[in-house]
């Protein structure tokens, strides 16, 4: 499917089901370009359970937009590596909801980086448990 992927307008990828989504492989996640992967919309990102988002490379996860961002469960969240994080921006990482927050490990939060931390509000920052806090 990943040399389908490569010829789908921006519009055909936003039209996209949630079923073929979630049955998309590494490859067809790379086949990807930044144009199409920003066209899924905010409700296919909110359909995506943590197998695919698993498969999302560097250069998706760095894509995605903020409001795509906070419609990921805190499931998918919690999956992503500390490379996937490093992939994200501070803005990115401040739009993250008080849930996702909440879902870090200390690892990820640990991988955040100074900019990072200083982009979360002190609503996101008051839901840090003990262990996330000391991560810092």
């Amino acid at each position: 499917m990943a040399s389908l992927i490569t010829n789908l307008t921006t519009s055909q990828v936003a039209a996209l089901s949630t079923s073929t989504l979630s049955r998309l492989t590494s490859d067809d996640w790379a086949a990807f370009t930044t144009e199409q992967f920003q066209a899924l919309t905010t409700a296919q990102f909110a359909s995506l359970n943590t197998s695919a988002v698993s498969l999302f490379t560097t250069a998706n996860i760095a894509a995605i937009q903020s409001d795509d961002l906070r419609a990921l469960s805190t499931a998918a969240i919690r999956i992503m590596t500390s490379e996937d994080l490093g992939a994200l921006n501070s803005v990115q990482i401040g739009n993250l909801s008080t849930d996702q927050i909440k879902a870090l490990s200390s690892a990820q939060i640990r991988s955040l980086g100074s900019d990072d931390l200083n982009a979360l509000t002190s609503t996101q920052i008051a839901q840090l448990s003990s262990a996330q806090i000391a991560a810092i």
